[in-house]
């Protein structure tokens, strides 16, 4: 059966990216014609239905600010207290003697935690409402690109085959990949990690586990909110997520290395108990004694996967898992499908109305494949530093400096979208992603020249000026020159950061870096052969540790050695 009508849109998929780029798509320009094909029938379940449900600053901006959602996050999901990271000590029997790094109070960007079940159900009702063609149970056969006129999509529904027509064809499908299996696009990454997760109906209250210590409750300014973080407990070679829900669920999950921990330790639920037994024995004997209160159990091995493109010429894209995902660690899904709808809207919106997008298109396809290989960068091949707090102290914290301070920062601001003056801040962006990429090394090769092992108890963890004031400008209102220099501030701050990481680094190394002589923070590594050829001392921007520490107010609250002194 072929339908008639050649819709301006056809994606594929109507779970969370093809929802709300419909959503979008028809608030941009409401007489655009959209259709929908997905898989699911009926409304999903709550709470036991997908993962990825914990938001940070871009993803919350784009459901609760552009897509109009936050009357709705507000009311039925929870306010999320920032991440919040826990390394181990010991044998991980008492969680307050584990170092701990996370926000005392609520940030003052609103993030959320989010049931996927009764989310995607309100984006179902909203985008019917709008006049989006959803059409449920469809099993996508294929697609035929047909770049000269309108892509056709062969599909069954109800026993049925079926064709649909569209100008442009979205895959928003997930790890199904039609679009990205039919072109060849993959890539492969060298970040290989599996995850189970399961979801426990009651909640947990990690505070009850120190509910004995006033000393470790009186670290926040109010006693019961470090439930809300996304909580990570950490050790070699893994973490472990716990995420409160709205419908009165916690969503708990395993991610490991399986050079550290093999698949097959937790490969099912018996599996991950033993598992959680050996590595977080506080969680095991609460999971232990809820079983009956286990909604689900889920697994998926190697899950991180690239791609070669995006966006295309020949007016297809790819949005969400449909294209590239890196890591759950640092919650990047959602601020990636912000990214990737919103320029698919502008695109497509724009060659609606006849202009010619092929310049703006390419730019935006290597901003967004540059984008993922930074969010890729802080965590590739990092697991097995993630027990040791030397080196994960002071990467958490530059990781959320950096995180804050570039691309978040323009999405959060409304300015992503501005080509011109997103390729006005684009170098500066790119110096952030090029100092990442430097520092992400050196926090490898430092795991290898100093581990730490800690009994506890720990100090509390006091972020560095950099830190805090990455999470402020997140509220600040900007004119086009302010947000400029703010972002050309936070390079500054970014390269001060880079040298002193470098040399409190290097104290592990034979032949140290003297911290009176300038170095290059593009250059920066503990590779000591490699320091001439890679223009250590040599280049545009040069500092010196005092330098670096006068620039970075505070920079030696990142490293841990205070941490382990004692008690706070």
């Amino acid at each position: 059966m072929t339908d008639q009508r050649t819709h301006d849109v056809v994606i594929l998929g109507g779970g969370l990216a093809g929802l709300t780029l419909a959503i979008q798509l028809k608030r941009a320009r409401p007489e655009t014609s959209v259709v929908v094909l997905d898989k699911r029938e009926g409304l999903a379940p709550e709470a036991a239905f997908k993962v990825g449900e914990s938001t940070v600053p871009a993803g919350a901006h784009y459901f609760a600010e552009v897509l109009g959602m936050k009357e709705h996050l507000d009311k039925f999901h929870l306010k999320k207290n920032g991440l919040r990271f826990f390394q181990p000590a010991g044998d991980n029997a008492d969680l307050t003697r584990r170092i701990e790094l996370g926000p005392a109070d609520f940030p003052a960007h609103d993030n959320y935690q989010i049931d996927r079940g009764r989310f995607e159900n309100e984006l179902t009702r909203l985008a019917l409402s709008l006049g989006t063609d959803l059409r449920q149970g469809c099993s996508v056969r294929d697609v035929t690109l047909r770049p000269e006129s309108n892509h056709l999509v062969s599909f069954s529904q109800g026993g049925t085959e079926r064709t649909v027509e569209g100008r442009w064809l979205v895959d928003a499908a997930g790890r199904a990949h039609v679009i990205r299996r039919k072109l060849g696009l993959g890539r492969d990454v060298s970040h290989t990690v599996n995850a189970s997760w399961f979801r426990l109906t009651g909640g947990i209250d990690l505070e009850q586990w120190g509910a004995d210590n006033p000393a470790w409750l009186g670290r926040m300014r109010r006693v019961g909110i470090r439930q809300f973080s996304t909580n990570h407990l950490m050790g070699d070679g893994y973490w472990v997520w716990l995420i409160p829900l709205g419908s009165d669920h916690i969503s708990v999950g395993i991610c490991a290395d399986p050079r550290i921990s093999p698949y097959e330790e937790i490969s099912d639920f018996d599996r991950v108990l033993d598992w959680l037994r050996r590595h977080e024995p506080q969680l095991a004997e609460i999971v232990e004694t809820r079983v009956d209160d286990v909604a689900d159990f889920l697994t998926v091995q190697d899950f991180a996967f690239g791609v070669e493109r995006v966006y295309s010429q020949d007016r297809w894209t790819l949005v969400g898992e449909a294209g590239a995902f890196a890591d759950a660690f640092y919650s990047p899904g959602s601020d990636m499908i912000g990214y990737g709808n919103s320029v698919t809207t502008d695109l497509v919106v724009r060659d609606l109305a006849g202009e010619d997008v092929a310049e703006r298109l390419e730019f935006y396809n290597d901003f967004h494949l540059k984008t993922f290989a930074f969010v890729l960068s802080k965590i590739e091949d990092h697991y097995l530093a993630f027990g040791n707090p030397v080196v994960m102290v002071p990467k958490l914290c530059w990781d959320a400096m950096l995180n804050h301070v570039g691309v978040v920062l323009l999405f959060v601001k409304n300015r992503f979208l501005d080509y011109e003056f997103l390729r006005r801040v684009r170098p500066d962006i790119e110096r952030l992603y090029a100092l990442n990429d430097r520092v992400q090394q050196i926090f490898r090769d430092w795991n290898v020249l100093e581990r730490v092992e800690t009994e506890g108890p720990a100090n509390a963890y006091v972020a560095a000026k950099a830190i805090r004031d990455s999470h402020g400008q997140l509220v600040v209102d900007y004119s086009d020159d302010e947000l400029a220099a703010a972002i050309a501030r936070n390079v500054r701050v970014a390269e001060a950061l880079a040298v002193g990481i470098f040399h409190r680094a290097a104290q592990g190394l034979t032949e140290r870096p003297d911290p009176a002589v300038p170095v290059n923070p593009y250059a920066v590594g503990l590779r000591a052969e490699d320091w001439t050829a890679d223009g250590l001392f040599t280049g545009d921007v040069l500092l010196t540790l005092e330098q670096a520490e006068e620039i970075s107010e505070g920079m030696q609250g990142l490293f841990v050695d205070r941490l382990l002194t004692g008690a706070a």
